[in-house]
């Protein structure tokens, strides 16, 4: 099948062909002109060759089951800069190879620089069909350098310029040319701290103020911002003491090293414990966690008390989350109960023994 493009190459074959006959009998058999055509000539019909079997790349109608891998149906890749920039590096590494070491030096470092991020570009974009995902794992793979390196060279520039400008300066006026720099940064930069002040909070944390969110954890029945886009899972790493379940509209919990549901916890003091929580009930359900309370002196005969309790989120049926805490004091020396409840669900408590 010949295909568009192969008839260019087949077209540009032929050109190399008759050339080569012609500069063959031009410069009374001349041969390396016209083997170069020669060449130029075969290599242009084989990659017509190509074209033609693969039919450039594409399927014909009736070959439905190519049509899913076919390059048609592929993403398309994103626009990128480093092909530019490879050239402008091959640039400085021709200028230097006729002008100067430093140059030629300075665009093989930039040659490799280039195509590293190329590279590097290309492979992330195989990683998914999500461009986003292909993006963040792009960064988490070439961040870690560019902006060393980047910092680095930004450095070294100012660096030399300022060595240049203190050389070119007199000894008087080079203490009044940076009194007068310094001070246009300090006005600049109280310029954008100013306006940005004046733009007053975001959104989100004059709402998160206005409900108190910075003051305390929510563990009650209702629904609380903190259970929105809350996280639904556990990691395997988690060194967890004790985990708790309710399921049924009964609470129990289950501890390395005794059989069977218990309905009591023996924690350490002072070292931090994680307890997890699953809900194996219908209805969203949050775990609290109460250990005590604290007497704070505040001055002037000023005492405040703070009740010490730790809660998850509210977990969805199957879920399951985690809550970490350190227990001050031993249960025996307070007079609130160590205990573990779900808010919404009577009869549900779990004793904490802190020895």
């Amino acid at each position: 099948m010949i295909t568009t493009s192969s008839k260019l190459f087949y077209g540009l074959g032929a050109g190399a062909l008759v050339a080569s006959i012609v500069w063959f009998i031009a410069n009374d058999g001349g041969s390396i002109g016209s083997v170069a055509l020669l060449f130029a000539a075969l290599s242009l019909v084989f990659l017509g060759a190509i074209a033609s079997f693969t039919r450039d790349g594409h399927v014909l109608s009736t070959d439905t089951a190519s049509h899913a891998s076919s390059g048609a149906a592929q993403r398309g890749v994103s626009n990128s800069i480093w092909p530019l920039g490879t050239a402008i590096a091959m640039g400085f590494v021709v200028v230097g190879l006729i002008s100067s070491p430093g140059i030629f030096k300075v665009g093989i470092g930039l040659l490799i620089a280039m195509l590293g991020e190329w590279m590097i570009q290309n492979w992330s974009e195989r990683g998914s069909s999500d461009a986003a995902y292909n993006a963040k794992i792009r960064n988490y793979v070439v961040h870690p350098l560019e902006l060393p390196v980047g910092g680095a060279l930004l450095l070294a520039v100012i660096v030399l310029s300022f060595s240049r400008i203190m050389l070119s300066l007199s000894h008087q006026a080079g203490p009044l040319v940076f009194a007068v720099a310094g001070a246009v940064i300090l006005a600049f930069g109280t310029l954008v701290g100013v306006a940005t002040a004046l733009d007053g909070e975001r959104a989100e944390l004059t709402k998160a103020a206005e409900e108190d969110h910075f003051a305390h954890r929510p563990c009650g029945e209702e629904e609380e911002e903190a259970d929105e886009d809350a996280s639904r899972s556990v990691s395997a790493k988690s060194s967890v003491q004790a985990t708790v379940i309710l399921e049924d509209g009964v609470l129990y919990a289950e501890v390395d090293g005794f059989e069977g549901a218990q309905q009591s916890i023996t924690l350490q003091r002072s070292n931090p414990s994680t307890i997890l929580f699953i809900n194996r009930d219908a209805e969203p359900h949050r775990m609290v966690v109460k250990y005590g309370k604290v007497v704070e002196d505040l001055g002037g005969g000023v005492e405040r008390e703070t009740e010490l309790e730790a809660c998850t989120s509210k977990v969805e049926e199957d879920g399951q989350q985690a809550v970490t805490l350190t227990v001050p004091k031993p249960s025996y020396a307070s007079e609130e109960p160590f205990e573990i409840t779900v808010p919404g669900v009577e009869g549900t408590k779990i004793d904490l023994v802190v020895p």
